[in-house]
């Protein structure tokens, strides 16, 4: 499956620690921000405390940040993320596939999907997650997004 702008995002499998599934309901009807990374990658772990204060700004009714580490190993990550204060919900792809499927070439690589499941853009990249102009830029996709009548629900 290819995955590009204005097409259904694939449906994502991966575990979490608490064994939850990315699809659940807690993200239906949310913008998702899906922020690929790993702690070998400097500018991932440079990113995140951005994409922390993020999660906590948002409108959590509209919005979800997601993180999806490609670690192999998940008690490393999650130590990692217990260390550095972030809350926001992540999930593993220890065994890589979801990072193949998505055609990953660098990383961090952060997805914004609709509430539909459409993907509305591809960010590679160190970003800062959290400068206002992101957030406006968010909140304008999500807007324009509402007008066109999108729906309620993540596909799943």
């Amino acid at each position: 499956m290819q995955i590009a702008e204005g097409r259904p995002f694939p449906p994502l499998v991966v575990d979490q620690a608490a064994g939850n599934a990315l699809a659940a309901p807690a993200f239906q009807g949310k913008m998702l921000v899906l922020n690929v990374w790993a702690t070998w990658c400097p500018p991932c772990r440079r990113e995140m405390p951005g994409l922390e204060r993020l999660s906590r700004t948002l409108d959590p009714k509209r919005f979800a940040v997601v993180g999806m580490s490609t670690d192999r190993d998940e008690k490393l990550a999650s130590e990692f993320l217990l260390q550095n204060g972030i809350t926001f919900a992540n999930f593993f792809d220890n065994n890589g596939r979801l990072s193949q499927k998505l055609g990953l070439k660098v990383y961090p690589e952060t997805f914004l999907i609709a509430p539909d499941g459409t993907l509305i853009e591809r960010v590679p990249g160190l970003r800062e997650w959290d400068s206002p102009e992101i957030m406006a830029e968010l909140e304008a996709a999500y807007q324009r997004h509402q007008a066109k009548g999108g729906a309620r629900h993540v596909k799943q």
